[in-house]
C-alpha cells in the first residue's frame, strides 16, 4: 500500500534551502508513515496520479514570479482542487505570498511586485518586505536583509502563547483590511511590528486547509551560521543567529504545531 505523500515543489524560483526544509519536515513525522517527494511543474501538469496519495503540498521560499510563470492556469487549478478535496497546503515566505488573494511586495530600488494571485487560498494581501524588522534594509539576496523576528503564537495554534525568534528574509505580514470577520485563523503575530500583524495564518479551503507563514521556522541558528559562511559581512550578522539560538526549542515546537495543525502525525 502506497504511503501518504508530502509533495514539495522544487522547480524554478525555489530557494537553496528547499532540501533542508524537506529534511526538516521528515524528521518531525511519525517514522515510516509518509513519503517526502520532490515535484516539478511538469509533474503537476502531466502526472494524472500525482495527488492520489498526497496529503500535503509544500510551496517553499524563493521567488513568486517564477511560480506564476510555471503554474498559472491548469497547474494551479490542480493544486487548488487537491486542497479543496481535503489536502493541506503549506506556504513559506514566497509560498505564502503566492497563496494569498493579492500581494504587495516592495523592495526599495529593486521595484515592486503587486497584483492578484490565482490560488487565493487566504483572503488577504500579503505585504512585504518588512524593513522594520531588518534595521531599515530592504530585501536583497544577502544576509543584510535577514532578521530574527520575534513572533508570538495565539491560542489557535498553542494552548498558551509561545514567544520566540524566527528567521526572517523578505517575508510578509497578512493584511485583512477592514474586515473584522474572515475565515482565516491567526496562528502567530509579529510582536515587533506596530499593531502586531499576523505572521502565520491558516484558512479552510473546501475540505482542506492552507497554512501560510511569513517567517522560516525551519531555519535553526546552526543553519543561519552555515548560510553566513563566505560572506564578507558575516560577523555583522551573527546577532541574528544568536537570537535564534535563544529560542531554538520553542521554534521547533511551533514548527511541529504547524504540521499537526495540517493533520500530519508527528514522531
Amino acid at each position: 500500500m502506497q504511503k501518504p505523500q508530502i509533495l514539495t515543489y522544487i522547480d524554478a524560483g525555489t530557494s537553496d534551502g528547499t532540501a533542508r526544509l524537506m529534511r526538516m519536515i521528515g524528521q518531525q513525522l511519525l517514522p515510516g508513515a509518509y513519503e517526502i517527494r520532490a515535484v516539478m511543474a511538469d509533474d503537476i501538469r502531466q502526472d494524472e496520479t500525482l495527488f492520489d496519495d498526497a496529503v500535503m503540498f509544500v510551496m517553499p521560499g524563493g521567488a513568486d514570479l517564477p511560480y506564476c510563470a510555471a503554474l498559472n492556469g491548469a497547474p494551479n487549478a490542480r493544486i487548488r482542487r487537491f486542497v479543496e478535496e481535503g489536502g493541506a497546503y503549506l506556504g513559506i515566505c514566497a509560498g505564502a505570498y503566492y497563496a494569498c488573494r493579492e500581494l504587495a511586495f516592495h523592495a526599495g530600488t529593486a521595484g515592486a511586485i503587486c497584483g492578484p494571485r490565482e490560488l487565493s487560498f487566504v483572503d488577504a494581501v500579503a505585504v512585504g518586505c518588512l524593513p522594520e524588522l531588518t534595521r531599515g534594509v530592504a530585501y536583497d539576496a544577502t544576509p543584510r536583509s535577514t532578521a530574527a523576528a520575534e513572533i508570538r503564537t495565539t491560542h489557535s495554534l498553542t494552548h498558551a502563547p509561545i514567544t520566540l525568534y524566527a528567521h526572517y528574509h523578505g517575508g510578509c505580514r497578512f493584511d485583512f483590511g477592514e474586515a473584522t470577520h474572515h475565515a482565516a485563523q491567526i496562528l502567530a503575530v509579529y510582536t515587533g511590528l506596530e499593531g502586531t500583524p499576523p505572521a502565520i495564518v491558516s484558512a479552510p479551503v473546501g475540505k482542506g486547509c492552507a497554512i501560510l507563514t511569513g517567517i522560516h521556522l525551519e531555519i535553526s541558528d546552526r543553519e543561519c551560521k552555515d548560510a553566513l559562511r563566505g560572506h564578507s559581512d558575516r560577523t555583522a550578522h551573527l546577532h541574528v543567529c544568536r537570537k535564534l539560538a535563544q529560542t531554538g526549542d520553542a521554534r521547533l515546537a511551533v514548527f511541529r504545531h504547524l504540521l499537526a495543525h495540517a493533520g500530519l502525525m508527528l514522531g
